[in-house]
């Protein structure tokens, strides 16, 4: 948890990166760590809030005409996204994203904190971490009980966003049942709609705007949206010895949207008009899972940990369509989309610790297995509202092969003190095992000669990472990482034949792979820190989506051949008075590819630089803290192809207000975008956009001006706490 308010965050732990409790400054590495503070402070209402004001991570939102319901696709962590970055919740992974799917399956109000690590993290988390991990941890008991005498504690919050209209109500209740048994309950509820984007313009802007007849609503608004989600969430907490705690949690996240799809209402296509479109989506994500910790005390084995869970998330996906034929009959369609993966999973962790001549050893080592079962089906139903006249369609517009994936690693990192603790290094190794066996479903076409099979992998991961003290304040740190992704059964087994192209599975796809270096220099003193730092990550065998073969007009998945990003990172914070923080954080990148071994480089889409400024003002005796907040982003000057739109700079200021008029009453509130400037982010390295649409209906389906960050907007939230 955060500590106390107006205090220095020299102490800020990270679980994640290590396997085990670690200051972030005493990590071989970079990582974030977002508290439960800083999301109540900064009212922060979704993932793509999260990451405001971490320089070099974006979360993208989906406008497609594909997925007309404003997703977020998912986290770009120094330039590499989607299934390259894992996520997890207290261990449990988040489902994957396929093509018309997203990632956005977590809820914030239960959360302890977020870490993101940044750059690859296979050896002690596995393979699809390639990218960078994005860790939720959630609450335990004592986080609310807080050592108080009584035997419970009440949270109760509610926050709204203008941008959304949203409005989440929050309750949370502790109790100590007995001082070996805890627990904690929590029950929110979230209704919201489409976004106002005030600065999007309803010409189209650079691009212009479709004429009506391809394009029903202006180009600055999206599709009418009504969102309802509820989340829930247990955990029970029981100590029958001060060596042994037994933790029990179940969550169930339930997000359902209806858009009224109005982007090409009334459209004429082929002599088929367009008439109400009703689409509806429902996201799930149930976990159960039962974790033990052992503070075993033996001379070989100081602790001992584990836990099994169980996760089936599902998207269901729902289009119930009117259309008017050429010779004037209706015709519906119902067409349903299903997206699931269920994850059963293990880990088991064991720490050791022991001196060996002049060094001292911390081992970390383990095991972690889960078998996934993928499933995807599509249909559409077609009924002549007149004649009466049915058909069905299976898997049609977009398919692939079902699976299942078996992970069984084991891994070992041995941290290492040397010359009294003064240098640190931590050498780590991952045996790594993957099997994914396709199972086909109704309606799958096999391709001859790319037939769906069962494939195998093995890897040893290595990584090694140290930490020199200069002295007391000062210290160097580098480190060297390897990881790997499989490709998914999206990737390796998408067929379908059309009469405009066609998608060709490619079950030869090779693994994606990096080699990742950093180092950089710290500083810790009584009134703040610092750090700096520079990466280098190089890609092989990246995974290009929709890769067109020359001279025909399939479409297939295809290794790319390297890509390189290299970036500077710097953070820090100063109170430079007992009344005044402030902090400051940046991230430049630049990125390289060669898509065909042997050819030409052209440069790869990264955000290349964003830095944030913020200030602090705290007036303790009133109980009021007030924070205001510089966004400054560098133009996009180059482009993997030279259509490609590159947004231009931006400066953009944030302000909060923390009043707590009483000892169990906090309210906050919030302006976003204080100068309504207008501006896009978060375009490359996420959605990419050619100057001039071709053909006319990608403008029509997607415009450019749905892209543009919200103008100012406001938030409001009041906490009561008893």
């Amino acid at each position: 948890m955060a500590g106390e308010p107006g205090t220095i965050s020299l102490d800020q732990i990270t679980v994640t990166a290590e396997r085990g409790a670690k200051q972030v400054l005493d990590v071989p590495g970079t990582v974030s760590v977002i508290t439960r503070q800083e999301l109540d402070e900064r009212i922060i209402r979704d993932t793509q809030d999260l990451i405001r004001y971490e320089p070099g991570i974006s979360v993208n939102r989906i406008t497609s005409g594909t997925d007309p319901f404003s997703n977020y696709g998912g986290f770009t962590i120094r330039g590499v996204g989607g299934n390259r970055v894992q996520m997890q919740v207290d261990g449990s992974r988040v489902i994957e994203r396929v093509t018309d799917g997203n990632r956005d399956f977590v809820d914030l109000p239960f959360l302890k904190s977020a870490e993101i690590v940044r750059g690859p993290g296979s050896v002690l988390w596995g393979a699809d971490a390639m990218g960078g991990i994005v860790a939720y941890r959630t609450l335990d008991p004592e986080d609310l009980l807080k050592g108080k005498d009584k035997p419970y504690a009440v949270r109760l919050n509610s926050a709204y966003d203008s941008l959304d209209r949203s409005f989440v109500k929050t309750g949370i209740a502790a109790f100590r049942f007995s001082p070996m048994l805890e627990g904690i309950v929590g029950l929110s509820h979230k209704s919201a709609h489409e976004a106002r984007l005030t600065k999007a313009r309803a010409d189209g802007g650079r691009w212009g705007c479709p004429v009506p007849t391809l394009r029903f609503l202006p180009c600055d608004k999206l599709n009418p949206l009504d969102v309802t989600v509820w989340n829930s969430f247990a955990k029970l907490v029981f100590k029958p010895t001060g060596d042994h705690t037994f933790k029990l949690t179940g969550e169930y996240y339930d997000s359902d949207s209806t858009v009224n799809q109005l982007y090409n209402y009334n459209v004429v296509s082929g002599g088929i008009r367009n008439g109400p479109n009703i689409r509806n989506q429902i996201k799930s994500r149930k976990r159960i899972a039962l974790e033990h910790e052992w503070d075993v005390g033996l001379s070989f084995l100081d602790s001992l940990r584990w836990q099994a869970s169980f996760s089936p998330q599902e998207r269901t996906f729902v289009t119930n369509n009117l259309q008017t034929l050429a010779n004037g009959q209706p015709r519906f369609t119902r067409g349903l989309h299903d997206y699931s993966e269920q994850f059963s999973q293990l880990d088991i962790q064991a720490k050791s610790s022991f001196a060996l001549g002049p060094t001292f050893h911390r081992l970390t080592y383990g095991f972690q297995g889960d078998i996934t079962r993928t499933d995807y089906k599509r249909r559409d139903d077609v009924r002549n509202l007149v004649t009466g006249v049915a058909s069905t369609t299976i898997a049609g517009g977009f398919n692939f092969a079902n699976a299942t994936t078996t992970r069984a690693d084991i891994f070992l990192q041995d941290e290492i003190e040397l010359l009294s603790g003064r240098w640190t290094i931590t050498p780590g190794i991952r045996y790594a095992t993957y099997n994914i066996d396709p199972r086909m479903g109704p309606g799958y076409v096999i391709v001859p000669g790319k037939e769906p099979r069962e494939l195998d992998s093995r890897r040893l991961i290595p990584q090694i990472g140290t930490i020199f003290k200069l002295n007391e304040t000062y210290s160097l740190y580098a480190r060297y990482a390897e990881g790997f992704k499989m490709p998914t059964a999206e990737q390796l087994y998408t067929s379908l034949p059309s009469t405009t192209f066609n998608l060709i599975p490619n079950p030869d796809l090779r693994p994606e792979s990096v080699r990742s270096y950093e180092a950089g220099l710290r500083g810790k003193f009584a009134d703040g820190w610092f750090s700096v730092g520079v990466f280098h990550a190089r890609y092989k065998d990246f995974i290009q989506s929709f890769y067109e073969i020359p001279g025909t007009i399939d479409l297939t998945y295809h290794n790319v051949s390297q890509v390189k990003i290299s970036g500077i990172e710097a953070s820090a914070e100063w109170r430079f008075h007992e009344r005044w923080l402030a902090n400051l954080s940046l991230s430049y990148q630049y990125g390289q590819q060669r898509v065909e071994a042997g050819s030409a480089q052209t440069p790869f889409d990264v955000n290349p630089f964003k830095a944030v400024t913020a200030v602090k003002y705290l007036m303790p005796e009133y109980g009021l803290e007030a924070e205001v907040i510089g966004t400054f982003a560098g133009g996009a000057t180059r482009a993997s192809t030279p259509k490609i739109f590159k947004p231009g700079g931006y400066s953009v200021f944030d302000a909060y207000l923390n009043w707590k008029p009483t000892s169990f009453i906090t309210v906050r509130g919030g302006v976003e975008n204080i100068f309504d400037k207008r501006y896009f982010a978060n375009l490359v390295g996420g959605t990419t956009y050619e100057k001039v649409p071709s053909p006319a209906s990608t403008a029509a389906s997607n415009p450019l001006e749905l892209q543009t960050a919200p103008g100012r907007t406001f938030k409001l939230a009041a906490t009561v706490e008893f």
